[in-house]
């Protein structure tokens, strides 16, 4: 099985649409301050996506590819104000600290200018792969049991993620030969878990 197949295997054990908190936002059973308080925690993850991006640009690993990500980097740093503007609609607030279980879904998001650049790469292609399918999911909820007919944040990574997965996974494929593919699935499913703590916390 080669390492793509293992990976998406990974990611469909780990789904997070499978989560209890995800079920309910698709039947429109969470409260009001249910979602807020999932919009504040979810922040800190937000934020740590960005941080992971700077990681890989600054990596010495980078390569050709360090601008690309520079692009990314500042992408998702400004996608941290679309996210505040969505804690604003569920009435949050963006100044909560996180959980134990954020800092630690934080923690693996994240990583530091220590971890392996492919191993990041992994740990958002991991994150950035599936987030086109999850905001479409968070739309339909949002505005069929929440009365939130629009949310810039969800509406751009419905469509944006596509390409930064796409170009993750090119990043990848040119650094696999001679990898630890075991480590980098590793990564992966730590990332991916990471998110069902945060939501365990919500």
């Amino acid at each position: 099985m080669d390492f793509w197949t293992r990976l998406e295997r990974i990611s469909d054990e780990r789904s997070v649409l499978r989560h209890p908190f995800y079920v309910r936002w698709m039947e429109g059973t969470l409260t009001r301050k249910e979602l807020a308080r999932y919009a504040e925690q979810y922040r800190h993850a937000v934020v740590a996506l960005a941080c992971a991006a700077e990681h890989a640009a600054r990596s010495p690993e980078a390569g050709a590819d360090a601008p690309a990500l520079a692009d990314h980097a500042r992408e998702e740093s400004e996608h941290i104000a679309l996210w505040d503007a969505f804690i604003e609609q569920v009435g949050g607030d963006p100044t909560a600290a996180p959980t134990q279980q954020t800092e630690a879904c934080v923690r693996a998001w994240a990583g530091d200018d220590d971890r392996p650049m492919l191993q990041t790469m992994t740990a958002m292609y991991a994150i950035e792969s599936a987030q086109p399918a999850i905001s479409q999911i968070k739309l339909a909820g949002l505005a069929e049991h929440y009365g939130i007919d629009s949310s810039p944040y969800f509406e751009l990574h419905q469509r944006r993620d596509v390409d930064h997965a796409a170009q993750a996974r090119e990043m990848i494929d040119a650094r696999l030969a001679g990898t630890d593919e075991d480590a980098l699935l590793m990564t992966a499913n730590r990332v991916l878990e990471a998110n069902w703590l945060l939501l365990d916390s919500v």
